[in-house]
This record gives structure tokens, sequence and C-alpha cells, in this order.
């Protein structure tokens, strides 16, 4: 029997074996402990979302090929062998799947360094403007610390040659990182930066002319940028994407987002993981999340948020529902509009929709 309960927690006392209720968006079964019987939550629901997820997006890209993909590979003889030899595999792979939203053959550069080569990174105009973040970095990979974490160098669909757009991915490691030796984590940093140059290939060539065709003048580039493109689309979607394409099997795919989950559970200055305590909480928090400019926390939990969000979307309409967000990222004056051309209806309906999965994710034991 099914039945609709008051919130209750994993563990409590419960009277029916076998019996089912629903709290918070959540089902629970009664089973026996012991000599007790207990409310255990139901995870195969959860599971089964994600892996029909997972199950979709490898199938595309084990479908796809490289015809649009032309790859120029920078790689500093600094830079880990088994780490190459394992970026440039993701690459490739991810490439099937990644491949298939560009319209023709692309270039995509591929740059891979230490901190090693720092003096070199300065002397690139594309890459020292952001250098400043990764400083910090190399001084503790010198130091020998730190060097689990392997870091986003580059991002972008954009201006390689003066004139011509090009796709532009990359990582740095630490020169004394190997395979074994990197977190858990990392192992979907260089897929995640690729997946940005897709979202940045369908609206790059479109931002200016958009921009410019506003009425509201006080409106500055950032305020443009976040209103069509909030981060748990921007960075959770990229999540959503790259820990597919970085999971090699459905288990290391399910002991990733355990991994990661976990790891984001223990942060005591992440205060927003705490009140994801029902489905209510999970729909306020998406909200909350959409804008980094007004909540501290808004960019490290979109995240865990938007992957989670997005692994719904894509296990419930396809991976082709996403590919519309990615295709409609200028539709209309915000990601509003994009999700209602896209989806047929509205943020709220959607952060309703996938609250569920979102709260059982952070209600795993």
């Amino acid at each position: 029997a099914t039945s609709a309960a008051a919130s209750i927690t994993p563990g409590s006392s419960c009277k029916k074996l076998n019996q089912e209720t629903i709290s918070s968006g959540l089902k629970y079964i009664c089973v026996k402990s012991g000599k007790k019987l207990i409310w255990k939550w139901a995870a195969q629901n959860y599971e089964m979302t994600k892996l029909k997820a997972y199950k979709e997006l490898r199938s595309r890209a084990d479908a796809g090929n490289l015809d649009n993909v032309s790859f120029v590979y920078y790689v500093s003889s600094s830079f880990p062998k088994d780490l190459k030899n394992l970026y440039i595999s993701q690459v490739e792979y991810s490439s099937k799947l990644y491949g298939s939203l560009f319209t023709k053959k692309e270039v995509m550069n591929i740059y891979m360094y230490t901190e090693k080569d720092e003096d070199y990174l300065r002397s690139q105009q594309i890459f020292s403007q952001h250098l400043y973040e990764h400083l910090p970095w190399f001084k503790a990979w010198r130091q020998g610390r730190d060097q689990e974490h392997n870091l986003g160098l580059a991002a972008w669909f954009k201006e390689g040659p003066p004139g011509v757009l090009e796709g532009h991915t990359g990582v740095l490691a630490s020169s004394k990182a190997t395979a074994k030796t990197m977190r858990k984590y990392a192992i979907q940093v260089m897929p995640h930066e690729y997946l940005h140059v897709v979202q940045d290939y369908h609206y790059r060539t479109k931002f200016e002319d958009k921009f410019q065709e506003r009425a509201d003048k006080d409106l500055d580039g950032l305020d443009f940028f976040t209103l069509h493109f909030p981060t748990t689309f921007r960075e959770g979607s990229a999540n959503t994407i790259s820990f597919a394409m970085a999971s090699k099997t459905k288990n290391e795919y399910l002991d990733l987002y355990s991994y990661f989950i976990q790891e984001l559970k223990s942060y005591s200055h992440l205060k927003l993981i705490a009140t994801l305590t029902s489905t209510q909480a999970v729909e306020k928090a998406l909200k909350k999340i959409e804008d980094r400019r007004t909540f501290s926390e808004a960019h490290e939990a979109s995240y865990p948020l938007g992957s989670l969000l997005y692994e719904w979307l894509i296990a419930e309409y396809g991976f082709d529902a996403y590919v519309k967000i990615i295709k409609n990222q200028m539709t209309g004056s915000s990601f509003e509009d994009n999700i209602q051309a896209s989806l047929g209806m509205s943020v709220a309906q959607l952060y309703k929709k996938a609250a569920p999965h979102i709260l059982a994710a952070f209600n795993q034991r």
C-alpha cells in the first residue's frame, strides 16, 4: 500500500512491513531491521533516473563521430603523461557528442599546462587576464600541496586568429600529479570545460546584437548574461554532461555523484546544502542561486543542484530537450523565455518537477 504521510526520517519506526509512503516528495518503505520495523528511503527511483540520463548521454556519444571537430593540441613537456593520455581520450570521446551540436567543422584547441609554464601563460593574451586565479594553486603545487586538484584553464568559443572563431578548452595540473593521485571529482574537469565551448557556440555570435537591442540601457553586460545564463545552467548542466562523459561504467557514474554530494555536505561554508530538507526547500534554493551577484554561495551551489536538475531533465525528456535549451539561449529576453520555448513550461514548473530527484541525492546516507 502507498500512502501520503507527514514528514518522516529514515530510521524512524513504522508499523507495517513493506508499507510504502511519500514524505517530502520522497518514497519510503517499511523494512525489518533486527527486531524493529523502520522507514527506509526507496533509493531505487533516484538511481533509475540517474542511470536513464547516463545511458541517454553515453549512447548518443557512442553513436556519434568526429566529423565536425578538428583538434589542435598544446601540451606542455612538464604535463604528466598519464593525465595527457586520459584527457586526450576524454576530449575525443566527448567530441562524438559535442560535435553533433556544431553546424560545421570547427577547430578545437586543447591546452594542458602546469605550474612550470607560468611565464609562458603570462605571455599569452588568451590566458593572462585570468591567470591571477591560478597563481595560489601554482604556489601550493610548488610546495607539494593540493596536487590532487586540477583546474579549468580555457572554456570558450572565441577568436583564435583575428576574426576567426575557434573552440578553446583545457586544464592545469601539477607537474607532480598522476591519474591515480587526483581526487575523484577531478576526472570530469576536461569534458566540463569543453561543454562550455558548446554553450558559447550557440550564443556568442548573437549576444552583442541582442544586448544592443535592449531598451534598458542601464543593464550592463553581466546583468544581461545572468538573465540568459543562470549558473545552474552554465555550470550545473556542464557537470551533468561531463560526469557522464568521464564515467566509463554506470557504477563509476553513481560513485562519482555519491562522492561529490557527500563531499559537499561536509563543507561548513556551503550552508545552503543543509537547508535542502524538503522539495519546497529545493525549489527555493534553485531560485536563490540563479544570480551569483546577489547570493555568495550561488556559484558553488550551482554545480551540484544544477547537475541534478539537468540530469533529471535529460532522463525525463531526453538529450534533445537539453539541446533545445542550448540552441535557444538567446531566445526572448531571459532564461524564462528559453525554458518556455524549449520545454513548454515555466522555470518554476521545471524546478518543481525536478525537486524530488534533487532532494533524493542529498538524502543519501
